[in-house]
């Protein structure tokens, strides 16, 4: 070996190193076979259980919450948006779906910018529409164009910007960027995250996860094990969640044709909830499911915990409940929040309720969910 294939040689070990240490490697290959449980008391300090006043205005059946801060709570229920406040007691609808001025169109995502008090609400032709906290219309502007799908939103505080995934289709395959948007519309920054060369049959699109940090906004494929974090900086740091060759291909997440395919053999990250300490992933697998809380600093497995696929009761127990537990489908900050059904809980557990709840709503209706507020330590 001459001098100069030596020198390559060793810039391109040092170029492999520093791109390892650039991002850790979380490996899922092996979850599920030893059993790691753990208590709700060693990881929150604190847990409220906030039934929702429902009525003839506030009816819930699919509901989503997308926002919070000390006075608010906001749902995603379908097409509309209910604003609550932080006793549970309804407050007002935000904007209507419709064609007309100030009316909005399907709703693919909602997102609420706790520091100017303003809810952006998202579909798939790329328009974001704008209200203030008590339903008035402020304004819209579009994102996506040229042939692309804005297919996710999220606004994040630390970049004042709406991040979006956007898609762009073709005979060559897909294109994936997260685009960075100022809240008066005016695009910020585009980032290509992923683009293949496959022909792939589209009956469906499994939109990606952006989710907050106090950093900035993580975003992870179905398809692709990387997650990438964006920063003020710009992308700068990425993470991979290992599945191996469990990994599911974009044609079973986007046919539909394969989705029970998807469903018997496939490692599918259902959900990633990420917060200053924990990454919450629940992963289908193989007719079943997995709860996993990781420690975001060491990579830790905390909680490992494998079930049949739909038992909604074998998540994280709750202190006092025999029958009803708890699992974060969403994060603000350092809280972990969930929304429970009411005819979850039993006559037994319905008791506890009662005797713990925030307000005393009637927790006989069967549209009453229960808002889960857990803050970690």
């Amino acid at each position: 070996m001459n001098k100069r294939h030596f020198l390559l040689l060793c810039i391109f070990c040092l170029c492999a190193c520093s791109r390892q240490k650039g991002g850790a490697i979380i490996d899922l290959t092996d979850i599920g076979q030893n059993e790691i449980v753990v208590p709700t008391e060693s990881i929150y300090s604190s847990i409220k259980f906030i039934p929702l006043e429902t009525h003839g205005q506030s009816i819930l059946s699919s509901p989503n919450v997308f926002g919070m801060d000390g006075d608010n709570v906001l749902i995603w229920e379908q097409d509309e948006i209910l604003r609550f406040d932080s006793n549970g007691k309804f407050l007002n609808r935000v904007g209507r779906l419709g064609k007309g001025h100030g009316e909005h169109e399907r709703i693919n995502s909602a997102n609420y910018d706790e520091n100017k008090k303003i809810i952006y609400v998202g579909n798939m032709g790329g328009f974001i529409y704008k209200y203030d906290l008590e339903g008035n219309y402020i304004g819209q502007f579009k994102i996506a164009e040229n042939g692309e799908i804005l297919q996710t939103v999220r606004f994040n505080k630390q970049l004042d910007a709406l991040v979006c995934e956007t898609r762009k289709y073709s005979g060559e395959g897909l294109q994936v960027s997260l685009r960075t948007v100022s809240p008066e519309g005016v695009e910020k920054g585009t980032y290509p995250i992923y683009e293949d060369n496959e022909q792939v049959s589209r009956s469906m699109t499994r939109t990606g996860m952006l989710r907050n940090t106090s950093e900035g906004v993580m975003f992870m494929l179905p398809f692709d094990d990387k997650v990438t974090l964006l920063t003020q900086q710009g992308i700068i740091d990425t993470l991979t969640m290992d599945r191996g060759n469990l990994r599911p291909s974009r044609k079973l997440c986007e046919n539909w044709d394969y989705a029970d395919e998807l469903y018997r053999t496939k490692y599918q990250i259902d959900n990633i909830v990420v917060t200053d300490k924990y990454f919450y992933l629940t992963v289908t697998m193989d007719k079943e499911q997995c709860d996993l809380l990781i420690d975001r600093h060491s990579y830790a497995f905390i909680h490992d915990k494998k079930y049949a696929y739909g038992s909604e009761s074998e998540h994280l127990s709750l202190k006092g409940f025999k029958h009803v537990s708890f699992w974060p489908w969403v994060a603000f900050n350092d809280k972990a929040v969930d929304l429970l059904p009411i005819d979850r809980f039993d006559d037994n557990d319905l008791e506890v309720l009662k005797k713990i709840a925030v307000n005393d709503y009637p927790l006989n209706d069967m549209s009453n969910p229960i808002l889960v507020v857990a803050e970690e330590k």
